[in-house]
C-alpha cells in the first residue's frame, strides 16, 4: 500500500520541521580573554604596543595556541570573546572567571561615562559624549541561531548603569581604530538616540550597527555563524564626568528563538491532514491501493 503524494509530502515536511526544531549541537561553549593589561584606561590592546596597537600579537587564553578568536585581525582593542554552541547555555565574563579557569589576570573593567554620558558642557549635562578608550570590547559568535541576552553587573560603587551597543561583524584591519574617538555625542535616551546607531563609530571598518541599550541588559537574535562586536561602558545618565575604572561581570545567555504561533498552527494542521489521510485509507482500502 502506497501513501498518496500529498500525504507523503506532508509527512516529510512535518518530520523535517521536527528534526530542525529538536536538533541541537552538544558541544560546550567557552569564553576567551585577551591577556593585555593596561597601565591606565580600559583598552584591551591586541598588539604589544599599548599606544598604537602595533607589534607582536598579545596572546589570548581559551584559544588554540593563544591565537585571536574567530580569526580576528583588526586593529581595534578587544578584551574578550564568547563562542555559543547551543541555544541553551549561559556563561560569565569577568576577571574572577578568567583567574579561576585560566589562572590569568585580565583587563575587564570600564569607566563611568564611557558609553556617552559624559557632559561636553558642564552647564548643559544633557549634551553628552563618550570615549573609545574608556569602552570595553568583546566578540560573540553563535553556531546556532539563538536569542542572546547580555546582562552586565557592576562590581564596584561607581557605575549604576551600563550602555551596550551590538554590531554585526568585526574590525577587519583595513581601516584604523581611534582610541580617542568620541561617540554617542548628544545622545539623549528616548529623545535623540541616532548617535548610538552609527556604523564604525571608532574608525574601524566592517562594524555595522545592530542594536543598543542604555539601561543595562540587552537582548538580540544572533544568526548562526555571524560574528558580533559588543561595545560596553559605564552609562552614568546624570552627566557625571569620567571617573576611575570599575570592574564588571557579564552574564551571556542563549535561548531558543521562539516559534511563531502561526508555525505551531501550521504544524498542527499538517499533522491533522496526515491523520485524516491515514484514517481515510483505512476506511477505503480499495481506493488507497490504486
Amino acid at each position: 500500500m502506497k501513501k498518496k503524494p500529498l500525504a507523503k509530502a506532508v509527512a516529510m515536511a512535518v518530520t523535517s520541521a521536527a528534526m530542525t526544531v529538536g536538533a541541537m549541537p552538544n558541544a560546550s561553549a567557552h569564553v576567551m580573554y585577551n591577556t593585555y593589561i593596561a597601565s591606565s584606561g580600559t583598552d584591551g590592546w591586541t598588539r604589544v604596543d599599548g599606544s598604537g596597537n602595533s607589534g607582536a600579537q598579545v596572546p589570548w587564553v581559551g584559544t588554540t595556541g593563544g591565537e585571536s578568536p574567530f580569526g580576528y585581525v583588526g586593529k581595534q582593542a578587544m578584551n574578550w570573546a564568547v563562542a555559543i554552541h547551543s541555544a541553551n547555555e549561559s556563561h560569565e565574563v569577568s576577571q574572577a572567571h578568567a583567574l579561576s579557569v585560566y589562572g590569568a589576570n585580565v583587563d575587564i573593567d570600564t569607566a563611568d561615562g564611557a558609553w556617552g554620558s559624559w557632559p561636553v558642557n558642564e552647564s548643559n549635562p544633557g549634551f553628552t559624549q563618550g570615549w573609545a578608550h574608556h569602552t570595553d570590547y568583546g566578540l560573540l559568535k553563535s553556531h546556532v541561531t539563538a536569542v542572546i541576552t547580555i546582562s552586565p553587573e557592576s562590581l564596584g560603587p561607581l557605575i549604576n548603569n551600563f550602555g551596550i551597543s551590538v554590531f554585526k561583524g568585526m574590525d577587519d584591519g583595513t581601516a584604523g581604530y581611534s582610541r580617542h574617538a568620541a561617540w554617542n555625542i548628544g545622545y539623549i535616551s528616548g529623545a535623540y538616540e541616532d548617535p548610538a546607531k552609527e556604523n564604525n563609530p571608532h574608525g574601524t571598518n566592517n562594524v555595522i550597527y545592530e542594536t543598543h541599550s542604555d539601561s543595562g541588559d540587552i537582548t538580540f537574535t544572533a544568526l548562526a555563524g555571524q560574528i558580533y562586536s559588543i561595545y560596553l561602558g559605564g552609562n552614568v545618565v546624570n552627566g557625571q564626568n569620567f571617573g576611575p575604572v570599575e570592574n564588571y561581570q557579564l552574564t551571556i545567555s542563549a535561548s531558543p528563538v521562539p516559534i511563531p504561533a502561526a508555525a505551531w498552527l501550521l504544524g498542527s494542521g499538517l499533522i491533522g491532514l496526515v491523520s485524516f489521510s491515514r484514517k481515510r485509507n483505512r476506511t477505503n482500502p480499495e481506493s488507497a491501493c490504486h
